[in-house]
């Protein structure tokens, strides 16, 4: 049986419900996981390829997922943010902080 809520998925509910006005803002994500997947790839010390054999994924998806592709399915995003070790409580803070950082730049 297929899981209906996936990391995904509850950080977008936990964000719409705790940030309202990012409610627009949640479409086009890859970005923002390009950086929460690359910092954090980086900070464990994983090559792509490490990741890649951890996350169940091909190292070319990885790669994607870094470059903020927006055709990887949040199953797949999920398998990484998992193997990272995120929780849904960091990858929310990550996207309020790095939304922050974006309007900072923006104004």
């Amino acid at each position: 049986m297929k899981r209906t809520n996936n990391l995904l998925q509850m950080t977008t509910n936990l964000l719409k419900k705790e940030h309202p006005d990012l409610k627009g803002t949640l479409d086009g994500l890859s970005p923002i996981y390009a950086k929460i997947i690359f910092s954090r790839r980086i900070a464990i010390g994983h090559s792509q390829k490490e990741l890649a054999e951890i996350a169940g994924v091909g190292q070319k998806t990885i790669s994607r997922a870094e470059g903020g592709f927006d055709n990887l399915s949040t199953e797949t995003y999920d398998k990484i943010f998992r193997a990272l070790d995120i929780t849904v409580r960091e990858v929310a803070e990550a996207m309020i902080q790095l939304g922050m950082d974006e309007q900072a730049v923006t104004i």
